[in-house]
């Protein structure tokens, strides 16, 4: 992971829902706007940042303006593939956290300068490793039991945004994970959520 303190601009991209470091996302994308930044990124060999969207009431007015989360991914794009209606279909694949500075709407999107966000260094201790583990083969059973367990990865930081992803957290959980600033603190907070999650399940089934 990039662990530069310098700043870098990227084009923002603000979503409904979470991208993390790790993971891939597709999406369907049909505002001009957006389409040309799409565009943009492909020609000049560039990344995109995808934060979160928040809603946040205009000073004076009753309208809402979209504004980008502090927090978000760094993204490459893998595949685009325009369909019939004129959208673009969108692969993208999460890099790296990062924090917005700054941000300015361009002329067609808003435009972010950004740091890179690595987890401060804190020791996971490896019975939490096992019981995150442990924990993510059995609620993968429960949320794809018709699917094949995927590979799960062991390196803490890794596994800790493996199960941000894959687990059906509320979008307001998995930004809160996102902004933790350690895997341990990560990884024990998915360790509480996916607990309760399975308990749950468990208690639905009985019913």
């Amino acid at each position: 992971m990039p662990a530069s303190r310098e700043s870098v601009s990227m084009p923002i991209l603000p979503i409904k829902g979470i991208l993390f470091p790790g993971a891939k996302t597709k999406m369907v994308i049909d505002d001009s706007s957006y389409k040309a930044m799409i565009s943009y990124c492909i020609q000049q060999d560039t990344g995109l940042c995808v934060c979160m969207e928040r809603r946040a009431q205009e000073s004076g007015t009753t309208a809402e303006a979209a504004e980008p989360s502090n927090i978000g991914t760094s993204a490459r794009i893998l595949q685009v593939s325009e369909m019939d209606n004129g959208s673009l279909h969108v692969e993208l694949a999460g890099i790296s956290r990062i924090s917005l500075l700054s941000y300015r709407h361009g002329s067609r999107y808003m435009v972010g300068q950004f740091k890179y966000l690595p987890d401060l260094d804190d020791s996971v201790p490896p019975p939490l490793i096992d019981e995150a583990l442990a924990l993510s083969s059995e609620i993968w059973s429960f949320i794809s039991p018709t699917q094949a367990r995927p590979q799960i990865p062991t390196e803490p930081e890794a596994l800790s945004y493996w199960i941000a992803a894959h687990v059906p957290f509320s979008v307001a959980a998995q930004q809160e994970l996102l902004e933790l600033r350690t895997t341990r603190t990560r990884l024990s907070k998915e360790v509480s959520l996916v607990r309760h999650l399975i308990d749950r399940i468990r208690s639905e089934q009985i019913m």
